[in-house]
């Protein structure tokens, strides 16, 4: 980022020196409101309109995110001016929402439309406009004024696009490129404001911070549906103005004739199962997954971003919850004999007598409908399977009955340090096992409401809420004792949780989304229980993980075919001109091993070894203890490829078996070349 002109003003201190000398951020909104303050202030004081900063800031919060940590204490009044710009133009665009909404409240306040007319409303939103631009001039920075028009000019033509939609039913492209507009735009003004000295990484971070936006519109289009979301508007309000969402396709609405209890039944389906909202809630995880992973590229070490994400997708998760708790006790009161609640959003009874939104339902309490089963609790499901794992022998056990291979390295670690290793395997397969091997072969609703609860209790555990689960309360304390980041733990949930759906793996890049999830994470993770924090080496143990679970996906082609997935990228397969029925195919035996066949493996392979290739120099900076078992590890795996070819590239009815010996061979080469310079 430049560093000149000087700030006009000074600079804002964005870092306190801790004891040692290491440089600790404060309270991040509070940075972030500060330097907004301060540049606001200035404005005031040349007598220009400035509106209160109130609310989270989401967008200069992005903005802030996005600067490398490292950059974060050389900014000054520039880089506050153009997010307050950003700020000012939302601010002008809510006043104009609320008078074509002829909304009454604003964050629990009373509309200025309400208050003083659409007069005063109008006025005060040209000013916030005009002034925003006054703003973005005191950045002196060309490229961002360029950039900050062209967002403000889309924003208003995703407004004005939208006006044109009200009332039509519209595809899945047609919406997101109006939320891109809308709500895409100043976020992405946002994401380029900490970069714009970096050229090349402009137009991605506009991208970022586009996908940013949109997938805060998507949240906020999910909680129109949940009567019990603060929104700061009524619920259903987009579906009674016209306006068409994601959430309507998902759930199937075919016109705006429908009640608003249709639509919520729609939407919301079965509350006990598989609904278009939790349906809804696992994408927007999946989007959040994908938009962090390129976040990361751009300001490694960023942890701001995970947090305003994860507040998004919570809120949509208890959202959800709440209007499931209204449906069921509906469904309730009318078994019973009551009326449920009407006109509108449905309540639960207690909700349409006194006129409040339900605070503290628990859908998993409620009854189920005579000669129905009653619901479990996927909580205190989950917690006594996990509570049958027992104690550390018997992580020791399972670590040694599920992964041979790796389990073949690990003697090679210290007591305990292996200790360590085994109890983090447990907890990695017991996440999976919830969703590949369920002990009652559960349907996939139910395996998500599992893993939803599992990852509640591990962030609880993480967080230092004692769980009584042995293997959570000490993987989790051991976690955080040791500073590693919930980014890796919450990242394999994610990846585990990727498995409940069917899913097309278009690209490497999605793909790889799903490898970093399931394995890149578990690498980082284990490299921060052995004290290794350096961003460099961190990459490098993502990149074995990489290359591992591509080993493991060429091994299983055939055995995840007969549970109906497929991880190879269409991508990939269509270049090859395989399609889906050739696949099936082959795994049958109706049709020998092909060439085209083989030239897909060895593309996988070729992947797999430069992902080997960029983890290796990791290796070699390990500590000794730790370092040898991963190279072992590493070496061993790779020569899975070599057991495939030897099968002649039928890994889709054998598997590809190394033997001891043949392990034993591996790991000593894996030793010379972890010795290497």
């Amino acid at each position: 980022m430049p560093t000149t002109p000087a700030g006009l003003i000074g600079t804002v201190p964005t870092t306190d020196i801790a004891p040692g000398g290491t440089s600790v951020l404060p309270r991040d909104d509070q940075t972030v409101r500060r330097g907004l303050e301060r540049v606001a202030a200035h404005l005031r004081d040349q007598g220009v309109a400035v509106p209160a900063l109130r609310g989270k800031l989401l967008r200069p919060m992005v903005a802030y995110a996005l600067v490398p940590p490292q950059k974060r204490a050389m900014l000054d009044d520039r880089f506050w001016f153009g997010a307050l710009a950003i700020q000012m133009v939302h601010e002008a665009s809510l006043l104009h929402d609320d008078i074509l909404d002829d909304a009454e409240t604003r964050r629990g306040r009373p509309t200025l439309c309400t208050e003083h007319g659409i007069a005063a409303a109008l006025v005060r939103g040209d000013q916030y406009l005009t002034a925003s631009y006054r703003a973005a001039a005191l950045t002196r920075w060309p490229a961002f004024l360029d950039v900050f028009i062209r967002s403000v000019e889309r924003t208003v033509a995703g407004e004005v696009e939208q006006g044109r939609a009200a009332g039509v039913v519209l595809d899945r492209a047609a919406y997101e490129q109006i939320i891109l507009g809308k709500s895409g735009e100043l976020f992405g003004a946002a994401a380029s404001l900490g970069g714009l000295g970096d050229g090349a990484e402009a137009d991605a971070r506009s991208r970022l911070g586009q996908r940013l936006g949109a997938l805060y519109q998507r949240v906020d289009d999910l909680l129109d549906y949940c009567q019990a979301a603060e929104t700061g508007k009524p619920p259903f309000q987009d579906y009674r103005q016209g306006k068409w969402t994601w959430v309507l396709g998902l759930a199937g609405v075919e016109s705006f004739a429908w009640t608003s209890e249709a639509v919520a039944r729609a939407v919301f389906g079965a509350v006990s199962g598989s609904s278009p909202a939790r349906a809804a809630v696992e994408e927007l995880e999946r989007t959040r997954y994908s938009l962090l992973g390129a976040a990361q590229e751009l300001a490694p070490e960023d942890v701001i971003l995970s947090d305003v994400l994860d507040d998004w997708i919570r809120a949509a998760r208890e959202g959800i919850a709440r209007q499931e708790a209204c449906l069921a006790r509906d469904g309730a009161v009318a078994r019973n004999g009551g009326a449920p609640a009407g006109g509108g959003p449905v309540r639960n009874g207690a909700a349409a007598r006194d006129g409040s939104a339900p605070r503290d339902a628990d859908p998993a309490r409620e009854s189920a409908a005579p000669g129905m089963p009653v619901r479990t609790d996927p909580v205190r499901e989950v917690a006594e399977l996990a509570r049958d794992l027992g104690g550390p022998d018997d992580w020791a056990a399972y670590f040694a009955q599920h992964a041979r291979t790796f389990r073949f390295a690990a003697r090679l670690f210290p007591k305990a340090e292996g200790a360590r290793v085994a109890s983090l395997y447990a907890f990695c397969r017991f996440s999976d096992d919830l969703v590949d091997n369920p002990h009652d072969g559960a349907p996939a609703d139910v395996l998500t409401e599992r893993l939803s609860a599992w990852r509640t209790l591990a962030r609880a555990a993480f967080d230092g809420v004692k769980t009584d689960i042995p293997l959570l309360d000490h993987v989790m304390a051991q976690a955080r004792d040791r500073g590693v980041d919930w980014l890796y733990p919450d990242a394999v949930l994610e990846g585990v949780g990727m498995d409940l759906v069917p899913w097309a793996y278009r690209d490497w890049d999605d793909l790889e989304a799903y490898t970093f999830g399931v394995a890149g994470a578990v690498g980082g993770w284990m490299s921060q229980l052995f004290a290794v924090h350096d961003p460099e080496m961190l990459e490098q143990a993502h990149a074995l993980g990489h290359a591992m679970q591509l080993t493991n996906i060429v091994r299983d082609v055939g055995e995840d075919w007969r549970m109906g997935r497929c991880y190879l990228p269409q991508e990939l397969l269509s270049s090859h001109g395989i399609t889906v029925g050739d696949l099936a195919a082959l795994v049958s035996g109706a049709v020998p091993v092909t060439p085209a066949w083989q030239a897909v493996m060895e593309d996988v392979m070729d992947r797999a070894d430069a992902w080997y290739d960029l983890a290796w120099p990791g290796i070699r900076g390990l500590p000794s203890s730790f370092r040898r078992p991963v190279a072992v590890a590493a070496a061993a795996y790779q020569g899975i490829h070599d057991e495939v070819r030897r099968n002649r590239w039928n890994n889709l009815n054998r598997r590809a078996v190394t033997s001891r010996s043949r392990k034993a061979v591996l790991g000593l080469g894996g030793l010379r070349r972890a010795a290497r310079p």
